[in-house]
Parts: C-alpha cells; structure tokens; sequence
C-alpha cells in the first residue's frame, strides 16, 4: 500500500513536469512511538506527539491542616517526567493566583522563588506549574507550508499542570492571662480554697489554642473562663502561651501565683466532719482539751487558720517550733470556714513543725492550714 501511495505522487509530479500541486496531504495522526512534530508531505504521513511530559512541583514549605505556612516566601523545585524516551528539550511555564505578585502564564525555571508575600488567609495563593515540550512546540506537522491541515495539533504542554495552595500567618498572637481568685491580705498571691482555680485565658486571634502549665509541668487547658481542676495544697505559679491556626505561638504569659491550703486530718482526739463549706469537703472537730495537731517541719514566713467559728466555740494555740505560742478564739459570728492570720507575713522566717493545741473543752472544727513563706523566688522562664 505504502508503495502504490508513493508511486501515485511521483506519477502526479511527473504528469505536471515536476510542478507541485497541492493535494490533500496524509493525516497528521499521533503515531505510536512518535517522540517529534514531523509535518506531512506528499511522500510521507505527518507524525504527531501526543505525550506532553509531566510536571513535578515540590514546595519549601508544606502547609499545615489549617492550609497555612508561617513564612513569607516560598520556593518551589520544578521538573517534568516522561514516559515515551523523548529527549525533549523541555522547558517550565507558571502562573500565580493571588496577592500582588500574581501573573499569567509565563516562562520559569526551577526553583521558583516568591519573597515578601503578605499573609493571606488559607487558599489565597495558588500556583501552576506545566511542563512544555519546547521541540514540539516549535515544530507542527499540521501547519506544514503548501498543505492544508487535516488534524488538530496534540498540545506540548502538560495539559494538568501541577498545583500548590497555601495561605500564610507569620505573626505571632499575644496571650492574655488573668487570675480571678481574690484575697485582700495578699492580693498577688492569693490563697484558693474552692475545689478549682479560676483563670481566664484569652488570645489576640481568634481560633487560636492554649498551651498551660502549673509548676511548669503540662496542664491542658482551654481559653475563656477555665478552672484548674483540684490543685494540690502549697504554693503554684501558672503561665500560658497561644498557639495560632499557623502554628505561631506566643511568649509564654507572665507567671500567676496562688497557694492552696493543707487540708487537715484526724489524729488522735480529733474525729473527722464533712461539709461543702470545708476545703477538700471535709473538716475535723475535737471537744478535748489538749487534743493536738502536729504538722510536718516546714519554713513558715505567714500562717493562716481555716476554722469554722460561732458561739461558744472554744481557742486554740498554735506555735512554730519551739517559737512563742499564738492564740487564736474561734467564738464569734457563725460560719464554716473563715480564715484567721495567726502569724502575719511580717514576721519574719520561723522553721519546725506547726503544732495545733485545743484550749478547754468547748467544741473545735479547724479546716486547714496555710502555711508559707514571705519571701519567693522569682520562677523560672
């Protein structure tokens, strides 16, 4: 057949003395195995590539869940892949969606780089990259001079071209920490009796997450109004951070100090008593005179007494050590818990254990014990 198609077109030329006339030309067809762009002629069938090579995008930076990075440029490594042996030459073409640096299709090579973009939220910024066989494309075998096209050019460039989407914070939020617990004795460290600590928490940006420790160890936490749930009795510092959508954290917040008391339990003479009113829901109560409370060796800078008080309730003394006895009368207005200052934090620094002793035989209901320093140090950051 090839040979009958040849023969014909020589015996046209040779019919018009060499002259060449405009036939229909063969079809341009994408012929298996064909890596160029050869135009047809009246000897042979034109030949079509219709593999575009592949483009390959890898991005500096990867966004996270929320599609966000935290830098402000990005680079992008650029490539392409084939799978039919064509030796090419190719070439790269990009095109920007967003922000002021965004451009149409255009010419690029690999890495591409774009510096000083202003944050945008998640999605803003999205590029293309295709991948161009520039031979092909320099060469089409459909718009072969003296012949009149016959089949539409297979495209040169990747035609799903690679894609990338990213949105960008850089800035870091700012952490907002306040502790609500009141104590008009010692405003700046409060002593906390509730079964929890209220601590509000707020950040600068909206969505952001809490990071939170107490006595720098991990505590999880949530913004807003939020309560540290059953403290441990002594002395706290807390501090937060805010962690953005991107990832940007903040400072950790200034440290926050309170005290929990020590709850007090029975010992011999004392029987125990539970109440809401008592810190931990429960108390002990004695009717004995001479029944005592000791309490392990500690530093002690203030004291305070948690007792429940009313009429005809009865003293108690209490001393540091072996240092001067302070005592304290439990009669008066009726409440559950109130709290008494039986060593003021001007006293200076006392140390031993802390012994607690029932003055006669009207009835006693001590709650607990603060008992710390005057003096702290500063908390680490």
């Amino acid at each position: 057949m090839d040979r009958l198609r040849t023969a014909s077109r020589l015996a046209v030329l040779g019919l018009l003395g060499g002259a060449l006339v405009p036939l229909a030309a063969a079809p341009a067809g994408a012929t298996p195995g064909c890596v160029d762009e050869t135009a047809p002629s009246l000897l042979q069938d034109g030949c079509d590539d219709s593999t575009p090579p592949e483009t390959t995008l890898t991005p500096s930076t990867a966004p996270n869940a929320a599609g966000l990075v935290t830098v402000s440029t990005m680079s992008f490594t650029l490539g392409w892949q084939v799978t039919d042996g064509d030796p090419g030459p190719f070439g790269l073409e990009c095109r920007l969606t967003g922000g002021p640096q965004a451009h149409d299709w255009r010419a690029c090579t690999s890495p591409v780089t774009y510096a000083d973009l202003p944050d945008a939220a998640a999605g803003t910024y999205v590029l293309e990259a295709r991948a161009v066989d520039l031979g092909d494309r320099a060469r089409t075998p459909d718009t072969a001079p003296l012949l009149p096209p016959t089949v539409p050019d297979t495209p040169d460039e990747d035609p799903t071209p690679a894609t990338f989407t990213w949105g960008q914070d850089t800035r870091a939020p700012f952490v907002f920490v306040t502790g609500t617990s009141y104590d008009e004795i010692t405003p700046t460290q409060p002593v906390v009796t509730g079964a929890s600590v209220p601590i509000r928490l707020n950040s600068s940006e909206a969505g952001s997450r809490f990071e939170c420790t107490d006595n720098d160890r991990p505590v999880a936490c949530t913004g807003g109004r939020w309560q540290l749930p059953d403290p441990t009795a002594g002395r706290h510092r807390f501090s937060a951070r805010t962690i953005d959508a991107a990832g940007n954290a903040s400072s950790w917040s200034p440290t926050i100090e309170f005290f929990v008391p020590r709850d007090l339990t029975r010992q011999r003479g004392w029987k125990k008593v539970t109440g809401s009113g008592y810190v931990d829901g429960d108390a002990v109560r004695t009717s004995r005179r001479g029944a005592r409370l000791v309490l392990p060796r500690t530093r002690v800078g203030e004291l305070r007494l948690l007792a429940a008080t009313g009429r005809g309730h009865g003293k108690v003394r209490v001393r540091v050590g072996k240092r001067a006895w302070h005592v304290v009368d439990l009669s008066g207005p009726k409440t559950s818990s109130e709290q008494l200052v039986v060593i003021d934090r001007y006293s200076g620094i006392r140390s031993g254990r802390i012994v607690i002793e029932s003055l006669s035989a009207r009835p006693v209901v001590l709650d607990a014990v603060v008992a710390r320093p005057n003096r702290f140090p500063a908390a680490p950051r």
